[in-house]
């Protein structure tokens, strides 16, 4: 086992994974899946290992989600696994099962990817991480100030958080009825079913607009 963990360090530092990736509704760069693969295979070479995948699909609390171990091994026989998750939803709008299953997939994956070989992915907008690290209000230190023995302790004031998807919300919401959003959903579906966060400004819209249908 020894031999393995000397393989992972080396690496988990060796490894760069650039963000081969352009989201062109978002406007922003992410790293795939198969980019992390292109980039670690001349290392996995190098070291003599490998790396294979094994999927199940599992629920909790009644919901359903796409499990994936990955497996990093050499040629001794010794290997290391990680498991990641990802939600498999039932239906999803323009795709198929098939879709739905390999789009879990590939996250899950790319999620075990990061996490066995330390790749910082908190900046990537096709992440929740990347959602919770720009929609994290901060905050200043507090300060207190002394006058006749009374402390009085200003209050933390949050900033206001980045709207990185100001943009594309106004593109949605500039739809007019559910037709043209469910075109404009078409144009751009891959990049909306990478980011959940898209997804959920097209969801608001569509029930926004069959409110208004259905009080016309």
């Amino acid at each position: 086992m020894e031999d393995l963990l000397k393989s992972l360090i080396d690496i988990q530092q060796r490894l760069d994974a650039p963000k081969g990736q352009y989201n062109s509704f978002g406007k922003y760069n992410y790293r795939s899946l198969e980019d992390i693969e292109a980039a670690i295979k001349p290392l996995l070479r190098e070291h003599q290992c490998g790396i294979r995948f094994s999927d199940q699909v599992v629920e909790h609390c009644g919901r359903t989600f796409l499990q994936t171990t990955l497996y990093f091994f050499n040629t001794k026989g010794e290997n290391i696994s990680v498991t990641a998750e990802a939600e498999h939803s039932a239906t999803k709008t323009g795709m198929d099962a098939a879709q739905i299953t390999g789009a879990a997939s590939s996250y899950a994956r790319k999620y075990a990817m990061n996490a066995l070989f330390a790749i910082d992915d908190t900046k990537d907008a096709d992440t929740n991480q990347y959602h919770d690290q720009m929609t994290q209000a901060t905050t200043k230190p507090t300060t207190t100030r002394r006058a006749k023995n009374v402390t009085a302790t200003t209050s933390p004031q949050p900033a206001q958080p980045a709207d990185r998807f100001a943009a594309i919300r106004n593109a949605i919401n500039a739809v007019p009825d559910v037709d043209a959003l469910l075109s404009l959903y078409q144009q751009h579906r891959n990049e909306v079913e990478n980011t959940p966060e898209i997804k959920k400004l097209f969801s608001e819209r569509k029930q926004q607009l069959k409110q208004l249908k259905d009080a016309a």
